[in-house]
């Protein structure tokens, strides 16, 4: 199973880039269905996109994060 987790983790953080393949999204959330560790790696990449996102909206809004 841990090779299958890198596999899918690697394909979640891929996922980022580019859109993943039918085959590819299928065989992550068939993964997901019975891996709690890496549906709370997915939980945790999207909970770091969303803040990163926000952060990058802050900026351009003009605020500068505190020193």
């Amino acid at each position: 199973m841990k090779h299958r987790c890198r596999e899918v983790t690697q394909l979640v953080l891929e996922g980022e880039d580019r859109q993943l393949s039918l085959p590819e999204r299928l065989s992550v959330r068939l993964h997901l269905l019975l891996c709690e560790a890496c549906t709370n790696f997915v939980a945790q990449t999207r909970l770091m996109r969303l803040a990163l996102q926000r952060w990058r909206e802050l900026r351009v809004d003009g605020d500068t994060p505190p020193h």
